[in-house]
């Protein structure tokens, strides 16, 4: 998806909107609390993530934005809590940590 400016903006919103219906549909298969431990998570987690980093390479200059950076972030932060079962009130860098997955600013950056 390429915009009239050529800055990606719509390639980043639809890749972070892809990931979110694929974290929410796997969520309703899986519940949050009382569901399988992380370990079985992570695998349903990184399909997401695949998701968000597909065409990473073609879209790195889309990073040159806060915004964009602000849309992955907090999306790869979806899925790092869901993954690891957390409060919504918890630091992105902390979440990753938590779920055994590295912040997506360090992998597209």
């Amino acid at each position: 998806m390429i915009d009239d400016r050529l800055n990606f903006n719509t390639q980043v919103d639809y890749a972070c909107e892809k990931a979110a219906k694929a974290i929410y549909v796997l969520g309703r298969i899986i519940p949050n609390n009382a569901g399988p431990s992380s370990s079985k998570r992570r695998p349903l987690a990184s399909v997401s993530s695949s998701i968000v980093m597909y065409g990473g390479p073609v879209w790195v200059a889309a990073l040159k934005t806060q915004r964009n950076r602000v849309k992955l972030s907090n999306t790869f932060r979806f899925v790092a809590k869901w993954s690891a079962s957390t409060y919504r009130t918890i630091s992105p860098e902390e979440v990753c940590v938590i779920a055994g997955m590295i912040p997506i600013s360090f992998i597209l950056v």
